[in-house]
């Protein structure tokens, strides 16, 4: 039940995309089930059917012909290149509608990666906030240290240029926070504030490796050009073929008239003597020959992801060690500081950016578990599992 509450929100992957995109996606579903159908049955010829009407004066006498007949010339046998592209135009059909989910994870995940940046980028905002108060505190205290004598004017000039240049960075975050929101608005029709995240963890290396469509698609591309290889091989041998036409004729003119029905049927075998026909057997072997390596070389590539991602899940942590540890240290200086207030060696305003420091470094603990659910979800959006 728990696996259940975690990751249900990602089988509503698609729910995030807007129905512009959705319906685009299912037009390039739909289209490529019929461009595997096509391939499907390519190997089966026309029917042809044939009409003919003619007239001519040859002998001097009017003549009208009426020809109808219907033929086919059909492979039967091309020592396995019909049975494999049967097998080609399956494998294509499940390696097209997978590259278009994937297509469709990768805007998927853009959109998730763009409501986390948008929850970090209010979390920063929040943290100039907090940074502000202090430095306009600092400016307070340069400006009546200036006055009193104590101070200088270039520490004052200082704290007004660090307040002002936090400022400068607050307004930057803010149109930061309004490019996101559109760009969110081109994926989705939800409100970018309103989107529910997902609550992930860490999943292990095996099913990472197991469960990923991206590496299933690669398996199918090496199938793909296996059966291509297989067909171009079966191309260049023995072909036997079935042909046949039925027919009708009606001849006519003043003297006579004829009219036909008769049969045509016929087997022919085809063996192709082409000077060519070695190097495009061998230019597939090739080619499935590298989509073995390309699919060595996938699962290469996605270890070293997952590996990546754990490092810097690991690096997120750490970070989360030391935020801990300033909190607690802020924690024992608002303490001391009360009481130094009471005893009047301390001032509100002292307090006050200790405040401030603490509620920023508790924010930046809520960025860093964004930045680590954004970490996983690049070993989620891939896995079959989770495919809509």
């Amino acid at each position: 039940m728990k696996k259940i509450i975690i990751f249900t929100p990602l089988f509503l992957f698609a729910s995030l995309l807007s129905d512009l995109k959705m319906k685009e996606f299912n037009l390039d579903k739909l289209k490529s089930i019929k461009d595997s159908k096509e391939t499907k049955y390519s190997w089966i010829n026309p029917i042809m059917l044939k009409i003919t009407y003619q007239k001519d004066n040859t002998l001097g006498i009017v003549t009208s012909t009426k020809l109808f007949s219907i033929s086919i010339n059909q492979p039967i046998f091309k020592t396995g290149a019909i049975y494999y592209s049967i097998k080609y135009a399956a494998v294509s059909k499940k390696y097209n509608l997978d590259s278009i989910e994937l297509q469709k994870r990768e805007l998927i995940k853009t959109a998730y990666d763009l409501v986390y940046d948008y929850r970090i980028t209010k979390l920063n905002k929040k943290i100039l906030e907090y940074k502000i108060k202090n430095a306009k505190i600092d400016v307070e205290r340069k400006k009546e240290a200036f006055l009193s004598g104590s101070g200088d004017s270039s520490q004052l000039d200082n704290a007004i240029l660090n307040l002002n240049n936090l400022k400068l960075s607050l307004q930057d975050v803010i149109s930061n926070l309004n490019k996101i929101k559109y760009s969110f608005s081109n994926i989705s029709d939800l409100d970018i504030e309103s989107v529910n995240l997902p609550k992930l963890r860490l999943i292990s290396k095996n099913r990472y490796l197991n469960e990923n469509l991206e590496l299933l698609s690669q398996e199918n591309l090496k199938k793909i050009k296996k059966y291509l290889y297989k067909m171009q091989l079966g191309n260049q041998l023995l072909s036997v073929s079935i042909n046949g036409s039925w027919n009708y004729k009606d001849y006519k003119n003043k003297l006579q008239s004829d009219k036909q029905n008769y049969y045509i049927v016929g087997i022919s075998a085809s063996l192709p003597i082409d000077i060519n026909a070695k190097t495009r057997v061998e230019k597939t072997k090739i080619d499935y020959l590298k989509s073995k390596l390309l699919l060595q070389d996938k699962k290469k590539e996605l270890l070293n992801s997952y590996l990546l991602v754990l490092n810097q899940i690991k690096t997120l942590k750490e970070k989360l060690k030391i935020y801990d540890e300033n909190i607690n240290i802020y924690d024992n200086l608002i303490k001391t500081t009360k009481e130094s207030i009471k005893a009047g060696s301390a001032t509100y305003l002292d307090l006050e950016v200790l405040e401030n420091s603490k509620s920023a470094a508790v924010l930046n603990k809520q960025i860093i578990s964004y930045q680590i659910q954004k970490q996983l979800l690049n070993l989620y959006y891939k896995l079959i599992s989770f495919k809509n």
